[in-house]
């Protein structure tokens, strides 16, 4: 398998990742002209915060792998800046709903095997920063002016500077250049298909909700039926047997 991941050309990917971010623009530019409901952007932007904090949780993780002391350093920092950027995303939730801000609790798996090497896991944090930098700036772009626009023009600043800091720290930890690339090929595709696989649960979830509520029309005029029958005939069931009403 591993073997299959890494062969894939490099130029599929990049093709790949094109056409992510214009179905993205595509998206952000059709549902700012369509007009989000308050209720929708409130979720958005509780989904931001809580995608930042899973972050803090992962730095916090991979730091246990890392020897250097300036690198543990440089961890830390980053640890602290995309805390800030989970509370910029709290406080941008208020500011707009007025409400109080409950944050969204996602189950939490570590990103590699704790025998794996520190920079494979930073490989990880480097194409989510990657990614997270693309998502950001394609959002700021396209909103209108407003409290969730400047807090994702800040953020993107950050992020962009997270990219670099990421990449230098594959570097120094002892990843060859060739690795890198290789790495970062295999968590996309890990990445590509943690996503199909959320996209095929949703579907599932929405057929079933479909079929359960067919269902429910189908059978229920008969099971309304049956039972003003009962209750015209005087008597019920139960667990105890019949009892005369």
């Amino acid at each position: 398998m591993q073997t299959q991941i890494t062969s894939i050309p490099a130029r599929w990917l990049a093709g790949l990742a094109r056409l992510s971010e214009l179905r993205e623009r595509l998206g952000v530019a059709l549902a700012v002209r369509l007009g989000s409901s308050p209720a929708h952007v409130a979720e958005v932007i509780r989904g931001f915060q809580a995608t930042e904090s899973d972050g803090v949780w992962h730095l916090h993780r991979g730091i246990r792998k890392v020897e250097s002391p300036r690198e543990r350093a440089i961890v830390f920092g980053h640890c602290l800046e995309e805390e800030a950027h989970a509370d910029a995303f709290a406080d941008t939730y208020v500011r707009v709903t007025d409400g109080v801000f409950r944050p969204v609790h996602f189950e939490r798996q570590d990103l590699d095997s704790r025998q794996s090497p520190a920079w494979k896991t930073f490989a990880y944090v480097h194409v989510g920063e990657i990614d997270a930098t693309q998502r950001f700036r394609v959002l700021a772009e396209t909103l209108p002016p407003g409290a969730l626009r400047s807090c994702l023009e800040t953020v993107v600043g950050d992020e962009e500077g997270h990219v670099d800091l990421t990449f230098g720290m594959l570097e120094r930890l002892g990843a060859a250049p060739a690795a890198i690339r290789r790495e970062v090929r295999r968590v996309r595709l890990r990445r590509a298909w943690e996503a199909w696989l959320r996209l095929g649960r949703g579907a599932i979830d929405r057929l079933a909700t479909a079929a359960l509520t067919l269902a429910y029309f189908a059978a229920g005029p008969l099971l309304a039926s049956a039972a003003r029958r009962k209750l015209a005939s005087g008597s019920v069931t139960d667990t105890t047997g019949i009892k005369r009403l």
